[in-house]
C-alpha cells in the first residue's frame, strides 16, 4: 500500500531546498503552498513572475494536485496564458505516480521565458517593417511621379488643349474688337514720335518738308478762330 503522507512529505524537503526563496508553505495538512517563477528572459523595462500554486490530494502523486497559476507582475495575453496552462498539466499527467511538481515549476518557467521572447521578436520585427515601410513611401516622394511614354503623351495632349484654347479666345476677343488688329495713327504717332519723320527719307527733290509743329500750331489757331466766329454769331443773334 502506498504512503502518500510520506511520498508527499519528501517531496516538499526536495522542493524547499531547489526553492529555498520561491516556496512558500500555505496550510501544512493539507498540504498547500506556492512556488514564485521568475522567467529567465525580460523585455526591456517590463518584468514577469508568476506562481504555481498547488494543494495536494489525499492520493497524490497518483493523482493530479489541485493548481492554478497566478500573475504576479506583467501581463500575458489570454492566449499566452492558456499556452502556460496547457503545458503546465500535460506535464503534471506524464509524471502522475510520483513527484510532479518540480516538472509542473520548470515547464511554466521556460514556457514564460519562450512566450516573453517571441513576443519581443515579433514586436521588434514589426517596427523594423513599419520603419522599412516608412522609409520606402519617403524613398518614393523624394522620387516623384516617373515619367512614362503614357504619361508624357496625356501630359502633351492636355498642354496641347490648354494653348489651342487660349489662342482661341485671345482670336475671338480680337475680332469682337477691330482696335485691337490695327493700331490708329495717332496711337502709332504716340507710341514713336519717329514716324512722323520717316516719311522724309523717302522725300524727292522738290518734295515739300511739312513742320508737324507748324501743324499742331496752325489746328490751335484755327481752334480759336472758330471760338471767335461762333461768339461774333452769337453777339450778332442776340442783338436781334
Amino acid at each position: 500500500m502506498t504512503d502518500y503522507k510520506e511520498e508527499q512529505a519528501n517531496e516538499l524537503e526536495a522542493l524547499q531546498s531547489i526553492y529555498p526563496d520561491e516556496y512558500e508553505e500555505i496550510s501544512a495538512d493539507p498540504v498547500e503552498f506556492t512556488i514564485l517563477i521568475v522567467p529567465d528572459e525580460e523585455d526591456g523595462d517590463d518584468t514577469y513572475a508568476m506562481k504555481l500554486h498547488v494543494k495536494y490530494t489525499e492520493t497524490y502523486p497518483d493523482t493530479l494536485p489541485e493548481f492554478s497559476i497566478d500573475m504576479e507582475d506583467g501581463e500575458l495575453d489570454e492566449e499566452d496564458f492558456d499556452t502556460i496552462m496547457t503545458k503546465v498539466t500535460e506535464a503534471a499527467e506524464e509524471a502522475i505516480g510520483m513527484g510532479m511538481v518540480f516538472s509542473m515549476a520548470s515547464i511554466a518557467k521556460d514556457t514564460l521565458s519562450e512566450i516573453i521572447v517571441n513576443n519581443k521578436e515579433r514586436r521588434e520585427r514589426e517596427e523594423e517593417e513599419e520603419a522599412q515601410r516608412e522609409l520606402e513611401e519617403e524613398e518614393k516622394r523624394k522620387e516623384g511621379t516617373r515619367v512614362t511614354v503614357e504619361l508624357f503623351t496625356r501630359w502633351k495632349t492636355a498642354f496641347d488643349s490648354e494653348m489651342a484654347e487660349k489662342e482661341r479666345i485671345e482670336k475671338g476677343l480680337k475680332k469682337d474688337d477691330p482696335k485691337l488688329l490695327k493700331p490708329s495713327g495717332r496711337q502709332l504717332f504716340e507710341r514713336d514720335h519717329s514716324l512722323a519723320k520717316s516719311d522724309a527719307t523717302f522725300m524727292e527733290e522738290g518734295d515739300v518738308d511739312v513742320d508737324i509743329a507748324l501743324f499742331e500750331r496752325e489746328l490751335v489757331i484755327s481752334d480759336d478762330e472758330d471760338d471767335n466766329e461762333n461768339d461774333v454769331l452769337r453777339n450778332i443773334r442776340s442783338s436781334d
